[in-house]
């Protein structure tokens, strides 16, 4: 079994940093839209959808932007 830390700071309404066990990151959105997130992997892009629960996500690491 694998132990997961994750701790999410709003730093604004709108920019958040998240503290995972990968790394930090920080996210520009707001709750309820969408969330633009820039971590040492890439970019994702998460929208939140009319259904509860329900997101759409797209990413793109860093290494495919470069060529």
């Amino acid at each position: 079994m694998r132990l997961v830390f994750w701790k999410r700071v709003f730093i604004t309404p709108f920019i958040r940093l998240n503290f995972t066990n990968g790394g930090l990151s920080i996210s520009f959105g707001r709750r309820g839209l969408f969330w633009l997130t820039f971590s040492r992997r890439g970019i994702r892009w998460t929208a939140d959808t009319p259904v509860p629960g329900l997101y759409a996500t797209d990413s793109v690491r860093w290494k495919d932007l470069q060529k």
